[in-house]
């Protein structure tokens, strides 16, 4: 960082802001982001650079050392046809994403914001809970929020999961080319000074590279600086700087064989146009190395299953195929060229013991005759009680590890209700800082916004007073009818108001329903100066009238027959 603090943006050469905008990516991180993707065998290398296997903790079969060329030839095909047939049979469940989306999800299940004017001149507009001013920021944050299908909400969650997956990430705020136009000369200048017409050009991006991009403060004045390295779109490498000079945010642009140009110039009241979010990584060592466990024994049960359909055979003192080529040795005289052994189902595999060779009298070879019997067998599958076993424990480790084993408590019909609230309980505790880390990455969003369209606008520090609190709605698992009937009773009695025991119940905007129940509740009444007809006694119903039953006759008595 020492390197950040002596460099000036106004004067360094592109080759330098490349060099101080290169953050060390740890090597957890990097394998747990491959992960994320989906590269579970390895981190991919690239077309024509072959197959990587880095993260398999399986058996290898590897090239030999000291070998001849015919047996590295023959070792070089059964190592690629190991390699292909792990390729193909090789099984994994990316629990590195399940876990991360679970908790981002249940973390910023809704987010909101709160707007409070702090100016001194703040007025409230007849019959008005809030200010004019925030009335207006609310209609820009709304409408702009809203835009390319809520993309703010997608880069503050895309932020949030590279954050707990490598610990940092990186927002940044881009000011679309279509937002200029050319004035008379020659310098660009937004088209428009509509605030809620420049919120369309804007957008919130999550950088995907954030080991490209260096975010810094000044020891002495607190001003964050920036610099952002990357290739345009057409392969020409540039960088993007970002820093306070004289209270005004200057945005440059850095392109290879240019020189630098400065694309806004803006008072954004001491802000830049990028945020860095830090937290403790969720993804450790000890996680990756129980999936890289599970992968392994994922992919045994499948290659046993395989086995036990089909077989593997081998024989010893049997002759593989071969085909008869000229012996480079000697002159005139064949040899057998042995085709490679090839393991795996449905395969045969063959050793040969030493062999007596019999010549004819000009040294001709007759034939070979092997020293001892031939056999013959094939090799069994294994039960595969051990390998579930082993997947399971790698399971419960990587759940544990993240505090989310409330998620295979819900498949134990023999776990009790109470070691269930206490799994989530802990998972509870240990997303916390990821909500606090989401609440104030979205205020800190929001006020960046209304500085940049208002500055954009013509009208910097429009929005000065205006302080946005972010507010997101967790969710783990909803309310049992228990949980419910509970709550109903805790509001009975005073432990609790209707408004918590409505948000425990999933109900995203209490006041919002406690509106709607009024309206209709209103909604039911007669209208003013309507007459109430009396209410009509009901029809009295008269019981039905039973006759009382017979009284009951005597049996009858047989009688003789004459």
């Amino acid at each position: 960082m020492n390197k950040l603090i002596t460099l000036n943006l106004l004067t360094a050469s592109l080759n330098q802001l490349s060099e101080a905008a290169s953050v060390t990516l740890p090597e957890t991180a990097r394998q747990a982001r491959n992960m994320y993707d989906g590269h579970h065998l390895g981190e991919p290398l690239g077309a024509g650079a072959g197959m990587n296997f880095a993260y398999w903790r399986g058996p290898m079969v590897r090239m030999p050392e000291g070998a001849t060329e015919q047996q590295q030839r023959a070792a070089q095909s059964m190592v690629t046809d190991f390699q292909n047939a792990l390729t193909r049979s090789f099984t994994s469940t990316n629990f590195v994403r399940e876990t991360l989306t679970r908790e981002i999800a249940s973390c910023t299940a809704k987010m909101n914001w709160t707007l409070i004017d702090t100016g001194e001149q703040a007025t409230l507009p007849p019959d008005g809970e809030r200010t004019l001013l925030e009335g207006e920021a609310d209609i820009l944050i709304s409408a702009w929020w809203r835009t390319a299908r809520k993309h703010p909400e997608k880069a503050i969650r895309q932020a949030l999961t590279f954050a707990r997956r490598e610990g940092r990430s990186v927002l940044r705020f881009r000011v679309a080319a279509g937002a200029y136009a050319k004035g008379e000369d020659g310098r660009l200048r937004v088209k428009t000074q509509d605030m809620a017409q420049i919120a369309r050009f804007i957008r919130l991006e999550c950088v995907p590279a954030p080991e490209r991009v260096a975010v810094w403060e000044n020891a002495d004045t607190f001003e964050a600086s920036a610099v952002y390295v990357y290739q345009d779109g057409k392969g020409t490498d540039s960088a993007e700087t970002c820093h306070i000079e004289e209270g005004k945010t200057l945005l440059r642009l850095h392109k290879a064989g240019g020189e630098a140009a400065t694309i806004l110039d803006l008072d954004l009241g001491g802000r830049i146009l990028y945020l860095e979010l830090k937290t403790d990584p969720a993804i450790t060592a000890q996680f990756l190395q129980n999936q890289m466990a599970y992968n392994t024994a994922s992919t045994m049960i499948l290659r046993n299953t395989e086995l036990a359909g089909f077989l593997e055979r081998w024989g010893i003192n049997i002759e593989p195929p071969y085909e008869l080529v000229d012996d480079p040795g000697t002159p005139g005289q064949k040899m057998k060229r042995y085709s490679s052994a090839r393991p795996g189902a449905g395969t045969m595999m063959t050793w040969q013991q030493s062999t007596i060779k019999t010549r004819d009298a000009r040294g001709g070879l007759i034939n070979e005759q092997p020293l001892g019997s031939a056999q013959y067998g094939r090799f069994e599958p294994s039960p595969p009680d051990s390998l579930i076993s082993a997947t399971t424990h790698n399971m419960l480790n990587m759940y544990s590890e993240v505090d989310q084993s409330y998620v295979l408590m819900g498949k134990d019909a023999t776990a009790s209700g109470r070691s269930r609230e206490v799994a989530i309980s802990d998972f509870d505790n240990i997303r916390q800082p990821t909500i606090d880390l989401a609440e104030a990455t979205i205020g800190e969003v929001c006020e960046v916004f209304l500085a940049l369209v208002s500055a954009l606008a013509g009208q910097a520090g429009h929005f000065d007073s205006i302080q946005v609190e972010g507010e997101v709605k967790s969710r783990i698992v909803p309310p049992s009818p228990l949980d419910r009937q509970a709550d109903r009773e805790d509001v009975k009695v005073g432990v609790i108001s209707k408004h918590t025991a409505r948000q425990r119940q999933g109900i995203d905007d209490p006041e919002q329903e406690d509106a709607q129940i009024e309206r209709e509740g209103q909604a039911a009444l007669p209208a003013p100066g309507e007459n109430i007809p009396p209410k009509e006694d009901p029809p009295k119903v008269e019981p039905p009238k039973v006759d009382p039953p017979p009284d009951p006759k005597p049996p009858a008595r047989k009688g003789r027959k004459k």
